[in-house]
């Protein structure tokens, strides 16, 4: 990928063979190995996973673009989860995706990672009042048989298939209520809490909520 020999040794031995050494006054801990790897909740496995799916998803659109009968897929990837978009009928895009899958399986067991089927989910945008939601069978690749929800919950947003956010207000404004009618309970018996307790709990717990943090 081009990246300055430095940095691949740094990548390479960061926290491999590596041992850390309490210590307090006189006080000497036993020496503890940190051997651990870059973890999920590590800083630097976005930054290290980020390099890596790169080069995947380069090949990944190279296989597809190759062969014979062309696929329309695109690929999102949002830390370590990964979204495969087919925006053709149900027909088409039923072959489409499970090709993909196939291929984007096949290309993570390569390069050392695995796919988790029983993570994995499907959900079909419609306009259509009745829509089939018909399900996608992954048992040729050692997977379930993923059957299409009512409502998809992805990154903590939740789609409808029709895309209104009806289920989405009303999951997060219940939310909001059940909050501001548990703040009640923080009072004492003689009094209640200060209204400028009352303000900075609205603030900090509240806004966030109904506002998504204010990322909407």
């Amino acid at each position: 990928m081009g990246l300055n020999p430095n940095i691949v040794n740094f990548f390479n031995s960061y926290y491999v063979n590596k041992t850390i050494l309490y210590t307090w006054n006189s006080f000497f801990f036993p020496s503890l190995n940190t051997n651990i790897g870059v973890e999920q909740e590590f800083t630097l496995f976005s930054i290290i996973f980020t390099i890596y799916m790169a080069s995947i998803i380069k090949k990944f659109k190279k296989r597809i673009k190759n062969l014979k009968d062309k696929i329309s897929t695109d690929i999102l990837l949002f830390v370590d989860d990964g979204l495969l978009i087919s925006q053709k009928s149900y027909e088409l895009s039923f072959s489409f995706l499970l090709c993909s899958y196939h291929i984007m399986s096949k290309i993570l067991l390569d390069t050392g990672l695995i796919m988790e089927h029983d993570k994995s989910e499907v959900f079909h945008f419609t306009r259509s009042c009745h829509p089939p939601n018909l399900p996608i069978d992954l048992t040729s690749v050692r997977g379930p048989i993923l059957m299409p929800k009512p409502i998809w919950h992805y990154l903590d947003f939740y789609f409808s298939y029709k895309l209104n956010f009806h289920y989405y207000t009303h999951f997060y404004a219940t939310k909001c209520l059940l909050t501001l009618n548990t703040m009640k309970l923080l009072g004492n018996l003689s009094h209640g809490i200060l209204p400028l307790q009352k303000q900075l709990l609205y603030r900090t717990n509240i806004l966030l909520i109904a506002l998504y943090s204010f990322q909407l």
